[in-house]
């Protein structure tokens, strides 16, 4: 069954546009579904699908072939009748890039070529992009499922509108309490099959294959095989990398301590490797977009702050295989739970994010003085702070922090608490209390 992805509308008006469109995201997303459902919507189209994993296609694109291997596979010269060329694991050639910038260059102002370039490789692709594709490609992101895609899983039928963020970021405060409530009454017939949604996603992650396997075990020989695979065919075949099993190390390591400031000098004795080291394997892993990391929000009236970023293994799933924990109540038992939830909830942000094309950054906030606030995100003026708890209850500690970034950021119009508790909105202290289950 197809899924409706929830930032589908902008990825296709991408596809329909003049540029080259690169579609990114981790392995196993769904990047090739999404374009194949795409192609199947428009059969009169031309359609050429080429794979750089495939390596007899990617060693003919190495040797400057590239238009005659997509005249082959289209049966016809380009200029003939318009082709719409889907290349699937683009980064992994570097030489594709200037072949796809000649064409375009020659093509431009017709409708001979539409390049669609899918990869799970941000950094190199970005950078090839960027070196031959300047001004020529629109760059889009395609994640694992978010709360509102796994629970159309359990239903067949589920609401689409406005996500809870582009509420949120398109209203003045005034009117945001109204249009929530309203927001989350029409979610509410859903709300049973959003919290289960949310409790497997904490355990499971998002992976599209990994939700629709029922049995546990079935589940960990899954996210066991994707390791495997990352490992051996995204992270084997970096010439600079001399140890897997150091590798693997790592990423178990940082599965450990996702959500918490990172301390290198800990994770150098942990692993007994050279800083170095430490730094190029970190750099893998952020490439392959499976990692990321927030840097701390430093506007001109905020003093005094860490300078160390917060790591985050995006994959709950892939953390739970790691970690060993398979159920919630054993993850609430180990303390671990408010990270896996906002790792959750750090996710499901950058997919409100993807819905809008406006420049945006997430960041944290600490003060030396230990105020802090989980997530803090600049999108065009605003600068919005989200504490992030997973008790029902509202934690005054975390209120009195996300009132202290208010008085000192005045960037910042509200702030956000979520939580598995009510929706309310207090007007006086300019906060919302948002409930888990109305994301997306």
């Amino acid at each position: 069954m197809y899924v409706t992805r929830c930032n589908e509308k902008e990825i296709y008006k991408s596809f329909f546009s003049p540029y080259v469109t690169a579609l990114l995201g981790s392995r196993r997303v769904g990047k090739s579904t999404f374009v194949q459902h795409f192609a199947s919507l428009h059969p009169q189209k031309k359609w050429v699908f080429l794979n750089m994993d495939v390596r007899a296609e990617r060693l003919r694109v190495e040797k400057d072939q590239l238009e005659t291997l997509i005249e082959e596979k289209g049966g016809q010269k380009i200029s003939q009748n318009p082709l719409w060329v889907v290349i699937d694991e683009a980064q992994k050639c570097p030489s594709l890039f200037e072949q796809i910038k000649v064409l375009y260059d020659r093509l431009k102002g017709t409708p001979d070529v539409k390049f669609i370039l899918t990869g799970s490789g941000f950094l190199t692709l970005h950078q090839m992009a960027a070196e031959s594709l300047a001004g020529r490609i629109e760059i889009h992101y395609l994640r694992e499922f978010g709360l509102m895609e796994a629970a159309s899983l359990q239903e067949n039928s589920f609401p689409r509108g406005s996500s809870l963020f582009e509420v949120i970021y398109q209203q003045p405060f005034s009117e945001i309490g109204r249009l929530l409530q309203d927001h989350l009454s029409n979610l509410s017939p859903h709300r049973p099959s959003l919290e289960r949604a949310l409790r497997e996603q904490l355990i499971w992650g998002g992976l599209p294959e990994v939700l629709t396997i029922k049995d546990q075990e079935e589940k960990i020989v899954y996210l066991g095989n994707y390791l495997q695979t990352y490992l051996e065919k995204d992270i084997r075949d970096i010439g600079t990398l001399t140890d897997l099993s150091l590798y693997q190390k790592m990423m178990e390591t940082i599965a450990q301590q996702t959500g918490s400031v990172r301390e290198d000098r800990r994770l150098i004795e942990a692993l007994g490797c050279t800083r170095d080291t430490l730094k190029k394997y970190r750099g893998y892993l952020e490439a392959t977009l499976v990692y990321c990391e927030l840097y701390p929000y430093i506007g001109s009236p905020l003093k005094r702050l860490v300078k160390s970023p917060k790591g985050y293994l995006l994959n709950n799933g892939l953390i739970s295989y790691l970690t060993g924990v398979y159920d919630l109540h054993s993850l609430e038992q180990t303390g671990a739970v408010g990270h896996r939830f906002e790792n959750w909830v750090l996710k499901e942000i950058q997919i409100g994010l993807d819905r809008d094309p406006r420049r945006s950054e997430i960041y944290f906030w600490r003060t030396s003085g230990q105020v802090e606030v989980d997530l803090v995100v600049a999108k065009g003026p605003l600068v919005v702070p989200y504490e992030v708890a997973y008790s029902s209850r509202i934690d005054s500690k975390k209120i009195k922090h996300l009132r202290q970034f208010l008085r000192e950021e005045k960037k910042a119009p509200f702030g956000v608490y979520l939580y598995n508790g009510n929706f309310e909105c207090d007007e006086s202290s300019k906060i919302l209390f948002l409930p888990a289950w109305g994301l997306g």
